[in-house]
């Protein structure tokens, strides 16, 4: 076949759908050189040596274009005549955002419901959410076949787009960082002057991560069991949201939170293998990589009582409410004081992070392709 993969969001560099969607688009070529594929990227959004990994395959092509995701004009009017000059067989959009004008045969990957499910950013308007609904409802209407990241979110699409669940595949995403050296990460605790153990948040700063509760969960903690430890923010900030970190810092103890603001791989890989555990109050996931993530280094996580957290964390987890901060500093106090559970947990994080890989993913996906 001759494939299509839409590849605008991708990159190293990002995080969220388009660390994804680089991470299983390299797989995939490695593992597939029957068919041939088509790489549409955005030259304005792109990493250079993301691209030559790419091009490193005999049977890709990539095709640039100056047409950006979620751009309603480009992406809805212009895009589909792109797609059109190269004869596909099929055609991936690892995102819902799919021209609703595109007729030849294509798999979506709709990662969540979270705009149904917890309204959008402050500038969103009523026609973008709505213009959003119909998208999203019309790429899951006339897919070839869904992939989804949980089965939590694959009941959700049942739901709420009235798509068949038999349409439906659930593929796992993947941990994607590797070990680093003690030394780096010495380096990276000197950097953002972490002389303390500390508890560890990685996302962005948007409103759904709900790190103000996780804050004041920790200020709790930190006042009723008086143990010295940090709390690291790591991740870049929402522009739609510049209130939450000020909301954040709005505790007793400020002086004991770090935002690190954007980490490349390197530090955070280092952040992970430095910190004393990993705690999320996220209240909506897709699928929840960070914890993964953390998993794959060893931490104790510490997480929301969510569908999806429950689901892709399995044991190796230990669950709180995250509208209750009572109950996060409760659960923080758990792991901090019992050093034999804490043990128990860092086995059962190692345990799981291994039935996460992209070899799998890749080849799953690729079963989708050829169905």
């Amino acid at each position: 076949m001759k494939i299509g993969f839409d590849f605008r969001m991708g990159g190293s560099i990002n995080s969220g759908i388009g660390r994804y969607v680089f991470e299983l688009l390299k797989k995939i070529l490695e593992q597939d050189q029957a068919n041939r594929y088509v790489v549409f990227y955005n030259t304005r959004n792109v990493d250079q040596a993301d691209l030559e990994v790419l091009r490193a395959h005999k049977n890709v092509e990539l095709q640039p274009t100056a047409i950006r995701h979620y751009s309603v004009i480009g992406e809805q009017l212009l895009l589909p005549r792109v797609l059109n000059k190269h004869n596909l067989d099929l055609m991936h959009f690892p995102n819902f955002n799919v021209p609703v004008l595109y007729r030849k045969p294509y798999i979506v990957t709709i990662h969540d419901m979270v705009h149904h499910k917890i309204s959008g950013h402050k500038k969103s308007t009523l026609l973008f959410f709505y213009g959003y609904k119909y998208v999203i409802r019309e790429a899951a209407r006339r897919a070839r076949r869904i992939i989804t990241v949980t089965e939590a979110a694959k009941r959700d699409i049942v739901q709420l787009l009235g798509v068949p669940e038999q349409k439906i595949t659930v593929i796992y995403e993947a941990p994607f960082l590797r070990g680093v050296t003690d030394a780096e990460v010495a380096a990276v605790k000197g950097n953002f002057l972490l002389r303390r153990p500390y508890f560890l948040f990685v996302g962005t700063m948007e409103r759904k991560k709900n790190i103000p509760a996780l804050a004041r969960g920790f200020d709790i903690f930190l006042d009723k069991y008086k143990l010295d430890m940090d709390l690291v923010i790591a991740g870049k900030a929402d522009p739609h949201y510049p209130d939450i970190k000020f909301q954040a810092m709005e505790i007793k103890h400020r002086d004991r939170l770090v935002f690190t603001g954007f980490v490349d791989d390197s530090e955070l890989s280092a952040l992970y293998q430095g910190a004393y555990a990993f705690a999320t109050a996220s209240l909506h996931e897709g699928f929840g990589l960070p914890g993964v993530e953390a998993m794959q280094f060893g931490l104790p996580v510490l997480a929301s009582n969510t569908d999806v957290l429950n689901e892709v964390y399995d044991n190796a987890a230990i669950y709180f409410d995250p509208k209750d901060p009572g109950d996060i500093a409760d659960k923080m106090r758990l792991i901090a004081q019992d050093i034999q559970f804490y043990e128990q947990m860092r086995e059962k994080s190692l345990n799981r992070s291994a039935a996460f890989n992209w070899q799998t993913a890749a080849r799953q996906t690729l079963e989708v392709y050829n169905a």
